[in-house]
């Protein structure tokens, strides 16, 4: 398959910046030259690495979809009609259509603001999932935003994303001529294997179905979720776009009615079953753990967040308490839903990993002092044994992100304790010792980076995390921005970085060392605001698909 040049493997010109002498060494992921934030986001055992870029640079403009006219704030409109854009309009361009894809709206270029890469740390590939190269943009599109669902021996990868956007042409009855840009579908699993992509079908279509991965194992089962119905709001809304009361073209209607009823799919925890060739040969789905009251209609949810080698599922769903829906832990195995943990006053909580000895990672919302805050927990499938380890302070927030085979579980948590925007940091748990570290505390003292999520974890302790680091401000070429003195421009930025264990113990930077005598760690203490702001654009692995009712 011919690619252009932001689709191929990407060799920086420098090797990738690693830090050693510490308890894990840091290399920076090579996708930073092809956006500004990059977040790392799973790593499998044979040390495939995904990664989610947010703003990629330099995204094709399709100069068939590109109407001047509906620039009217371009610097230079003449050249930009020939697709001839200077900086400043090629970024108005690129942020309006960002846009469309974010809104879903019907006209104008869609544009990606989220993308997926794999690595093996060295060079990187775009994952085009449904995307497909077209001459208008001269190679792939990137329209179409896309989540990590993980990835299984090193050649499997599972997604989720839109469907390709395409043009349709129609009249208006008063004669006016228009293009809409519209999608077949708004979410949908796929797995890509060997240069092709196979999608994760909905248990029920009706107006497309609505699908979605977030996790693969070894055996080539991919948990998620998947509608197997729909409410009577998707039902009257096709047959309006089926009447004569519709005047649009059908597919146009039934694109708009896409965006107006993605709450209303019922949707059910998911399982689909590959072949060696990526191929789906059976899917299966979960029912809730509960029969609602044949007259409630409340639509009540439930998802699978992670599946281990065994085939055992788990995630949340919804369950009553006092006639309130609210998320519980769930356990999916051989057809069954059940709950984690039973006791009602433990609720809301959810499971977000399991491993293959039947340990499963999860977090519960407990109040305290008059806040909700997420605590970690471990529940052993086969003991019942339920642990609340010690985590950074009482009141700390903390959210698990993976558990590994061994026993350790990654994720982030609050750092301090003031009451206003609290700082994280990424966080490794030892269950068979017992410790909860800093992963900044793991890792050279003179290091740039402030790690501040940890995502995932293989059987080898290799974690995939996110961190922040202060550097220059790119645009949307890739170029660094200068101040009116000519001088870079520096702003705190997100980066993905795979963290490798040396088997040398963690670092004392208290200590001064003796030819270093004012060492002392380097990561930037960043506002926290910032950090939240920049997160906020990733979609993380293990993102919950529900929304409870």
């Amino acid at each position: 398959m011919k690619l252009n040049l932001l689709m191929v493997a990407v060799a920086l010109g420098a090797a990738p910046a690693i830090v050693n002498a510490a308890a894990y060494s840091v290399q920076e992921l090579p996708v930073t030259s092809l956006s500004a934030n990059q977040f790392g986001s799973s790593i499998d055992n044979s040390g495939l690495i995904l990664t989610t870029l947010t703003n990629p640079f330099n995204p094709p403009i399709d100069m068939s979809l590109f109407d001047v006219a509906n620039f009217p704030s371009l610097s230079d409109p003449d050249a930009a009609a020939q697709g001839n854009f200077n900086t400043s309009d090629y970024t108005l361009v690129v942020n309006a259509f960002r846009n469309n894809a974010v809104s879903f709206s019907t006209f104008g270029q869609k544009l990606a603001s989220r993308v997926i890469y794999q690595t093996d740390g060295t060079d990187a590939q775009y994952v085009f999932g449904f995307d497909q190269e077209q001459d208008n943009t001269n190679g792939f599109t990137f329209a179409l935003n896309s989540n990590v669902a993980g990835s299984a021996n090193g050649a499997y990868i599972a997604g989720n994303s839109t469907s390709l956007f395409r043009p349709v042409d129609f009249v208006t009855d008063a004669g006016d001529e228009f293009t809409a840009v519209i999608a077949d579908f708004f979410q949908r699993g796929f797995v890509q294997f060997d240069g092709n992509t196979t999608p994760l079908l909905p248990i029920d279509t009706t107006l497309e179905g609505r699908s979605q991965a977030n996790a693969i194992n070894e055996n080539l089962q991919v948990a998620g979720a998947s509608s197997v119905g729909v409410r009577d709001a998707i039902t009257t809304g096709i047959e309006t776009c089926n009447s004569e009361e519709n005047t649009f073209p059908l597919d146009i209607c039934l694109y708009e009615l896409k965006t107006r009823v993605q709450e209303q799919f019922i949707r059910r925890a998911t399982v689909w079953q590959l072949d060696a060739q990526g191929e789906v040969i059976s899917s299966e789905f979960y029912p809730l753990s509960f029969t609602p009251e044949a007259d409630d209609t409340r639509n009540f949810v439930n998802d699978a967040l992670d599946i281990n080698n065994a085939g055992v599922a788990v995630g949340s769903g919804t369950v009553l308490r006092n006639n309130v829906g609210v998320s519980a832990a769930m356990v999916y195995e051989n057809g069954t839903t059940t709950r984690l943990i039973e006791d009602d006053d433990m609720l809301p909580n959810f499971a977000i990993g399991i491993n293959d000895a039947g340990i499963v990672a999860g977090y519960q919302i407990q109040a305290i002092n008059n806040q909700g805050r997420a605590k970690l927990f471990t529940y052993d499938l086969n003991s019942g044994e339920l642990v609340f380890p010690d985590d950074f302070f009482v009141s700390s927030s903390t959210i698990p992100r993976d558990i590994n085979n061994n026993g350790i579980v990654v994720g982030d948590g609050e750092i301090e304790a003031s009451q206003s925007q609290r700082r994280r940091a990424a966080f490794m748990y030892d269950m068979q010792s017992g410790e909860f570290v800093n992963l900044n505390d793991l890792i050279a003292c003179d290091s740039p980076y402030d790690i501040v999520s940890a995502n995932s974890i293989n059987d080898s302790n290799e974690i995939v995390a996110d961190a922040t680091v202060f550097r220059s401000q790119k645009n949307v070429r890739g170029e660094a921005l200068l101040d009116a003195d000519g001088n870079e421009i520096f702003e705190t930025a997100v980066v993905a970085l795979k963290l490798t264990p040396t088997g040398q113990e963690a670092p004392d930077c208290s200590v001064p060392d003796a030819e270093n005598p004012d060492l002392e760690r380097q990561g930037a203490s960043t506002n926290t605001l910032i950090i939240i702001a920049l997160l906020g654009l990733a979609v993380f692995r293990r993102k919950r698909f529900s929304k409870n009712r």
